[in-house]
């Protein structure tokens, strides 16, 4: 274990001696007689593939860029740097804030549009999808009349960010957009290959994100053949991560062990340690499959390290955790798995923090109280083991007061969850007297508002009059539901359909679908008692959500509390 922790501490130290800097950056003399064009096509070969030598050529761009006094060479070298730096999760902030600063009174076919783009992808790394998507609209903005490329390429960093956020549906049009805009550029001989490529990379990884894998598989093939083709490997080890993971959910578990060992030495050579993380926990999920624990173990335990070394901890990988507490619970070993606890528990602040998934609840297999209440058996059994564990415990009474407010703050929000099931079945009583509870009744927009619609009377009116059909007939309950598939059912243009919604609901699709099919499985749960005894997977399926957590949130965001409470409320009720 702890052999693990060393080795990666000791890639990050020797790959932080390599990282070149422009503050006394010297130009080699390999490079000096080189062209600003042959740096920026050396760049490009190595860009994703070796970022060390990457970082080198940016370095060079721009001192060349300095010395010659050319403003563009100035603002690429900015651009590049900033780019690779972010991507070996450095800071590359005050190279994206510089080309901010040059270029804000520049204007060009690609600036200031190019800055915003590159400040709002640093931002992403950080997180902070907030202030990512404010710049990432400020450069479609700008590029909107200027840059075509621009304007789509923005469009995909849009999708990556619905991405982040959950929001896995309506990015994926997003990336079908981008990927048919690139491929025709290919097809008419005008495309950028990278661009191209990285489109097809984008694709699968949302098609595995809306577990479509075989579709996620199909694209990764795609994409490695096009990286051979035209001789590009930028995106060539991360089709191969992405063709693992789909190999690992459709349980070809030799053939996802093969991807995940296959690009550990990429990632390593290019400090892309979160991707390298990723890798090693999905190895220990493939192992753990396949019964070989001591392997899983070793990946999950790398996995850790990896994260504690970064300080970046992601919302896929938390599960390890609860891996290795209950091995470390299984042998008996009391202080691995007191240690794995709190692990645990600090990944979990950093995530809260980091706000990463604030559109979405983490539903953990182990509650906050119940893992308090372990810890302390465990500090408890120590101590009594062993004195010299004293100042160890002192530590964790600290921490123990700490996670006793998260304790009585988890047991408030419990409490609110249950008080806010009892108002809603009051109303729903009130509602399904009175039989009236439809989206449509609920959000309807005053007649100020309807005056602003920006269809044509003709067209509001045809999509009103499908819509209420929809609704009376109870469409929403089927499965896979997307925009694009209701326009085609309702036999009218996505774009209108779209703007329908948003101006006659005041929310978008997603929000629509989702209140629709909890109002209505409010008032089956109420009338059906035999549904009520379905478990929570059943329920969603039965309303057309794919799975229990997305159903459980919608539920949550609509009603303010869990489905648990509102059924086991009603049953009170029933056997009352």
């Amino acid at each position: 274990m702890w052999k693990n922790q060393l080795t990666i501490l000791l890639i990050l130290c020797f790959n932080l001696i390599l990282c070149q800097s422009v503050v006394g950056f010297k130009i080699p003399d390999s490079l000096k007689n080189r062209s600003g064009k042959e740096l920026i096509k050396s760049y490009d070969k190595v860009f994703r593939i070796d970022n060390v030598k990457s970082e080198l050529y940016a370095n060079t761009i721009l001192r060349k860029g300095k010395m010659t006094k050319n403003s563009n060479l100035i603002y690429d070298g900015y651009y590049k740097l900033a780019h690779v730096k972010g991507l070996a999760s450095e800071n590359g902030h005050p190279f994206a804030d510089s080309l901010l600063q040059l270029t804000k009174n520049f204007i060009s076919n690609e600036y200031p549009a190019k800055a915003h783009i590159i400040k709002g992808t640093l931002l992403y790394y950080d997180f902070n999808y907030s202030n990512a998507l404010d710049y990432f609209i400020s450069a479609q903005k700008l590029a909107k009349d200027k840059n075509k490329d621009q304007y789509f390429y923005v469009k995909k960093l849009i999708g990556i960010l619905k991405t982040a956020t959950g929001e896995n549906e309506e990015a994926l049009p997003l990336f079908i957009e981008y990927y048919q805009y690139e491929k025709n550029k290919i097809e008419k001989n005008n495309g950028d290959i990278k661009n191209y490529i990285g489109s097809i990379f984008s694709l699968s990884n949302s098609y595995s994100k809306n577990e479509k894998y075989n579709k996620s598989k199909f694209y990764s093939s795609v994409g490695l053949k096009e990286c051979q083709k035209y001789n590009d490997y930028t995106y060539y080890t991360y089709f191969i991560l992405s063709d693992g993971i789909s190999n690992f959910y459709l349980k070809n578990y030799k053939a996802a062990i093969k991807s995940f060992l296959s690009v550990e030495k990429e990632f390593i050579k290019n400090k892309d340690y979160e991707n390298l993380a990723i890798s090693y926990y999905f190895l220990g999920k493939t192992y753990d499959q396949t019964q070989r624990e001591k392997a899983a173990i070793n990946y999950f335990l790398k996995t850790d390290s990896l994260s504690f070394a970064l300080n970046k901890f992601l919302p896929v990988t938390r599960d390890g955790y609860e891996r290795l507490i209950d091995y470390y619970k299984k042998e008996d070993n009391q202080v691995e798995q007191l240690k794995y606890i709190n692990h645990l528990f600090y990944a979990d602040s950093v995530m809260a923090h980091n706000n990463k998934y604030i559109a979405k609840d983490i539903y953990k297999k182990y509650d906050t109280p119940l893992l308090l209440q372990d810890k302390e058996l465990l500090i408890n059994k120590l101590s009594n083991k062993n004195n010299s564990l004293q100042w160890f415990l002192i530590f964790s009474s600290l921490l123990v007061l700490v996670l006793l407010v998260i304790f009585f703050r988890t047991r408030k929000r419990l409490r609110g969850y249950q008080k806010q099931a009892i108002i809603l079945l009051k109303n729903v009583e009130i509602e399904n007297s009175n039989k009236v509870r439809t989206v449509e009744s609920e959000n309807r927009l005053n007649n100020s508002q309807k005056g602003k619609s920006t269809l044509s009377e003709e067209n509001f009116q045809e999509i009103k009059t499908k819509i209420i059909h929809f609704e009376s007939s109870k469409g929403f309950k089927q499965n896979n539901l997307t925009l694009d598939k209701l326009a085609r059912d309702l036999d009218t243009n996505r774009d209108y359909l779209s703007k329908f919604i948003n101006e006659e609901k005041g929310k978008n699709f997603s929000q629509y679908l989702n209140e629709l099919r909890i109002n209505y499985i409010l008032l089956e749960l109420k009338n059906d008692k035999k549904l009520r005894k379905y478990t929570i997977s059943a329920i969603a399926s039965e309303v057309g959500f794919s799975n229990s957590e997305s159903f459980s949130n919608a539920f949550k965001r609509t009603t303010g509390t869990l489905p648990s409470f509102y059924i086991k409320l009603l049953e009170k009720e029933n056997n009352a």
